[in-house]
């Protein structure tokens, strides 16, 4: 496949604060170290006019002095300090195929690194679970109760820590691996001290109720390469996820995250990846309004499945068809044929319409935002390069992860002249 795709890597909010928001410590700082000074100049002069006792002030002048050094040494570091950091926002879907006792993911082109990846996963769960959770989801809309949404909800954070860790371990291998000279972002591995290796099965030790984590699953790479120094740390989601969950910073309170991974590079954070406490879905198409659904229809005519997607593709175009009905236009059929030939366009969508999203085996399209997010202190003064060459590991890998993002993959159908939404991509 060509990298070609890398040119049009998703923008990430990044921000550099040189000493921001500490004007109160300059200013403290800059008045304690001016003061001391002034005081040791003062009793050094104070020496001439012999007020006090010679070894007095000697005593004071050095005391005063060493303590104006002292600031100077402690305070200097920290305002010489560059904070570097980055964020986004993404949202993933998850295309499933749900009958009444199994769940399967649907292959999608174009979103291959999503569907490919949760497909694989989901297919080397066992019967019963899939069963279950397909009850739970079948059952989300009409009796399920608090306990079981709980449940279906951690159940896809752990798919999507799943997602996240093997996606994060896929890219970070293609940016410091043997081939990285031949991409595009070879700068990264350039920017490394050292590159360390990290057993995947120790990774996922650390998470012992994902179970996605530990079954081997195909398209998983069992070496993860890191930047020396940089630790990948996986917490528990589910027990999160049904009970206490960490909050959106103070910007938009009461939008509840739960933690999927941190990169960790000592005090500071290489990269954060974390999940809405919750999910949604998208809205399917409907009966009775032909024209809803449409990131729904975006993703059903690019399914990889043959079938599906010649009945998604057949559903599409008689929906079009009742809607230019609806409009009072006749379609360019219409305008060729006699008026008796013509087939009632309304009873060709709904058995279109019946054989994709009204039959035993429906798609359900779950919606889950992810952030990322990274800061790292850059001392000025020091040519830190580690910390440097960490920080654009972190921030190149989340400009790959945000390909993840809808709209990255609507943005794609766009390009290659398929409709799409009415979004700003």
């Amino acid at each position: 496949m060509s990298d070609d795709w890398r040119n049009t890597l998703p923008t990430l909010r990044e921000e550099t604060r040189a000493a921001q928001g500490r004007a109160l410590e300059l200013l403290a700082s800059a008045v304690v170290i001016s003061t001391l000074l002034s005081l040791a100049i003062n009793l050094g002069s104070s020496l001439i006019a012999n007020t006090l006792p010679t070894p007095v002030q000697i005593a004071l002048i050095a005391i005063a002095a060493s303590l104006g050094l002292l600031a100077i040494i402690i305070l200097l570091p920290r305002i010489s300090t560059t904070v570097k950091e980055f964020e986004e926002d993404i949202e993933i879907v998850i295309p499933l195929m749900v009958s009444p006792n199994d769940i399967s993911v649907l292959r999608v082109r174009y979103y291959d690194d999503v569907t490919e990846l949760a497909h694989a996963a989901i297919t080397r769960m066992p019967a019963e679970q899939r069963k279950e959770i397909a009850h739970m989801l079948l059952a989300q809309h009409g009796d399920a109760d608090s306990a079981e949404r709980a449940k279906l909800t951690a159940f896809l954070l752990d798919l999507t820590q799943f997602l996240m860790v093997g996606r994060l371990v896929r890219e970070s291998r293609s940016l410091l691996g043997p081939h990285a000279a031949y991409h595009k972002l070879r700068s990264v591995a350039r920017q490394q001290s050292a590159v360390t290796s990290v057993e995947w099965r120790s990774l996922a030790a650390q998470v012992e109720t994902n179970t996605f984590l530990h079954q081997r699953t195909q398209g998983i790479p069992e070496k993860v390469l890191l930047p020396d120094g940089v630790s990948l740390m996986l917490p528990e989601v589910a027990p999160a996820a049904l009970g206490k969950v960490q909050r959106q910073r103070a910007e938009t309170p009461g939008i509840a995250y739960v933690p999927l991974l941190e990169a960790r590079s000592r005090r500071d954070v290489a990269l954060r990846i974390s999940a809405m406490a919750g999910f949604s879905e998208h809205g399917l198409p409907t009966l009775g309004g032909p024209e809803k659904g449409f990131t729904a229809r975006c993703v059903m005519r690019n399914v990889r499945d043959e079938r599906i997607r010649s009945l998604a593709k057949a559903e599409e175009h008689a929906a079009s068809e009742v809607a230019t009905h609806r409009r009072g236009k006749k379609s360019d059929k219409a305008e060729t044929t006699d008026a008796a030939n013509v087939p009632d366009a309304t009873a060709t969508y709904a058995a279109a319409f019946a054989k994709v999203y009204d039959s035993s085996t429906r798609p359900h399209l779950i919606r889950i935002f992810v952030r990322f997010d990274g800061m790292f202190r850059i001392r000025l003064l020091l040519s830190d390069r580690r910390q440097r060459g960490r920080y654009a590991w972190g921030a190149a890998l989340s400009r790959l992860l945000a390909e993840s993002d809808i709209e990255v993959f609507l943005a794609t159908l766009h390009e290659n002249g398929q409709k799409t939404p009415r979004r700003t991509f």
